[in-house]
């Protein structure tokens, strides 16, 4: 296909680190976390650059209530985590938006829904639940991606891009059953399928070394299902990764955009938008660098700027064996 840049973000508020994270200390952590999706969402139109927006299907609601049996969606098979023994859903506090904000986003879905830049709304998981570990039973995994259909068919949205939590695979053919063309894969990278230190220690050398992002291509992992692989991650700015210095994180979004131009293929970038809320200043400074070039390659016909639906829809249009 065209070299294209694909850019996806997982936007979960307190759902993806609650399991270890209270909202206090991510409030501390990640200030003012709807102001960074309200200057990202700006930054964006300002750009034209549309993105798939994978989000915490609870963040679609802006409130809940226990069920009858006093539990937090009953209705969701809950998983078996060995490293997590409690209820996955037992810190919903099933209020609202005005009371608990990082548990609910209606507004949030609004924002980018009225953003003048044409943005896909895809799929985190309805609560960040881990779909590739051995925990998440078939029935867990079912009951949750219904609801997350379920709460977007509310809002008139059809999801077709899947971004599972914490880039651990698994049930994929639920996620044909359910209707999803597309899914985040996990980058090609050499340090992928090191041991859990050794992956940390191999990502953050990329990082520091600003070592060219690879650049990737669809692959069929199921009839109809698309794998769309990462390519980069943007690093938010705490610990030891504040040593990154911002030019490196800039010379590796460039050297993505200069090498899907040149051999062709999808260069795939992606974040979390609330861990641009720390240091937001020179991250964005960072993004805008990369994005203001991507516009400037688009505007010259040499990049495409795509969604993860219209990826998979493409290939599968091409797919497709045409009549004699």
């Amino acid at each position: 296909m065209r070299p294209a840049l694909v850019i996806s973000l997982d936007q979960e508020f307190i759902w993806g680190s609650f399991d270890h994270t209270a909202p206090s200390a991510f409030v501390a952590a990640h200030p003012d976390p709807r102001g960074t999706v309200r200057a990202l969402l700006d930054l964006f139109d300002e750009l034209d650059i549309p993105v798939t927006w994978a989000i915490v299907g609870h963040l679609f609601l802006a409130s809940c209530a226990r069920g009858a049996d006093g539990r937090a969606h009953p209705e969701i098979v809950r998983p078996r985590y060995d490293w997590y023994p409690r209820d996955w859903l037992g810190d919903d506090p099933c209020t609202d938006r005005t009371r608990d904000p990082l548990f609910y986003g209606d507004d949030v879905l609004d924002m980018i829904q009225g953003a003048h830049a044409k943005h896909e709304i895809a799929c985190h998981s309805f609560s960040h639940l881990v779909y590739g570990d051995p925990g998440c039973s078939e029935a867990a995994a079912e009951t949750d991606l219904k609801a997350c259909v379920d709460v977007a068919g509310r809002r008139g949205i059809t999801l077709r891009s899947f971004v599972f939590p914490r880039n651990r695979e698994g049930h994929h053919e639920l996620l044909r059953q359910h209707g999803f063309t597309s899914f985040r894969g996990e980058e090609p990278t050499w340090w992928r399928d090191l041991p859990g230190p050794a992956k940390r220690a191999g990502h953050l050398l990329d990082q520091a070394t600003a070592r060219p992002p690879p650049i990737v291509a669809p692959s069929e992992k199921l009839p109809g299902l698309w794998n769309i692989p990462g390519s980069l991650l943007l690093l938010h700015r705490q610990g030891v990764r504040r040593y990154i210095p911002f030019a490196v994180r800039k010379r590796r979004i460039r050297a993505g955009l200069s090498q899907a131009v040149r051999r062709g293929g999808i260069f795939h970038l992606w974040f979390h938008p609330h861990n641009l809320s720390f240091d937001r200043d020179g991250l964005f400074r960072v993004l805008r660098d990369g994005l203001r070039e991507a516009a400037r390659l688009r505007d010259r016909g040499v990049l495409d700027v795509r969604t993860m639906a219209s990826v998979a829809q493409e290939m599968a249009l091409a797919a497709t064996p045409r009549a004699a």
